[in-house]
């Protein structure tokens, strides 16, 4: 039934940041790309503009201005380039959302007040019939609220494993891209959205991360590969796997380095986060790789 949700944080927390995920069922057989950022994309500013138009308008328009991502269809198995989808299947899609909970309180809002809500991706229509934002109760694993006072606490860790959940690249300009997991533009892309959205203070400086990543971190273990996302005009190449981190620095440097990655899951990484691309999840370790 559309509108039931279960959320264990008040909706008034301005500082609070949603990992959400909504749970949709298939109404017909349909065939999905696998390469469907666009079409979450569409989807999600689609959703949005039933309840703000001009907000959505905003969300396409604005440059700078992304405070969300949107995963893939999870739950939904592949087959070579296509995911086919059979009546009543139930997939999900996760959004995160970075604006202070003002698209959240809308976005709830506007679920619960309504029995049915069909959305589109692509020419395949899905039934919206559940909102998870807590834990404990989404079956995928990835609903979760934190705020920026709870991540700037992050203590320092020794080691950080980044797992890359869909294809990641880093754009260095043109149609040229960094398809390998170094830390400098990992914890340059955390590092840009934290200050685009973080309350001024709890910003970081660019030039103090930029150095103790560049000084203090190597990569300790790593095991990724490459995949290429076959779009209608273009193709998209973009590493996933796993990649770990050992960090030397200490105190204040290194818990920034900390704090980043602990947010990375709501910020996404790399290019076109906004876009399914870029989804992250991350693990901190007191204990240095390979030391007991």
């Amino acid at each position: 039934m559309c509108g039931r949700h279960i959320n264990t944080r008040s909706a008034q927390d301005l500082n609070a940041l949603y990992s959400i995920v909504l749970e949709l069922w298939a109404t017909h057989e349909a065939t999905v790309p696998v390469a469907m950022g666009h079409l979450v994309h569409a989807l999600f500013l689609d959703l949005v503009r039933r309840f703000d138009a001009a907000l959505s308008k905003r969300l396409h328009d604005e440059p700078g201005y992304r405070p969300y991502t949107v995963s893939p269809l999870l739950g939904v198995a592949r087959q070579g380039e296509e995911i086919a989808l059979r009546p009543g299947q139930r997939c999900y899609l996760r959004v995160t959302l970075l604006d202070g909970g003002n698209l959240w309180q809308s976005l709830n809002s506007y679920v619960l007040g309504r029995w049915t809500i069909t959305v589109h991706l692509g020419s395949s229509d899905l039934q919206l019939v559940r909102l998870f934002s807590a834990s404990n109760v989404d079956p995928s694993g990835w609903a979760s609220t934190t705020d920026w006072q709870s991540l700037a606490a992050i203590r320092a860790a020794r080691s950080i494993t980044c797992l890359f959940l869909s294809p990641t690249a880093y754009h260095l300009g043109d149609r040229e891209f960094l398809l390998f997991p170094e830390a400098l533009p990992l914890w340059e892309s955390l590092l840009r959205v934290w200050n685009r959205y973080a309350p001024t203070n709890y910003q970081m400086e660019k030039q103090a991360v930029r150095e103790c990543v560049a000084k203090s971190t190597a990569v300790a273990d790593c095991n990724v590969s490459t995949e290429t996302l076959h779009y209608p005009k273009y193709t998209q190449k973009g590493f996933v796997g796993t990649c770990t981190y050992s960090i030397e620095a200490k105190g204040k440097d290194a818990q920034s380095l900390a704090v980043l990655a602990a947010f990375a899951p709501y910020s996404g990484v790399g290019y076109k986060t906004t876009m399914a691309m870029g989804q992250i999840r991350t693990r901190l370790s007191e204990t240095q790789v390979g030391h007991t």
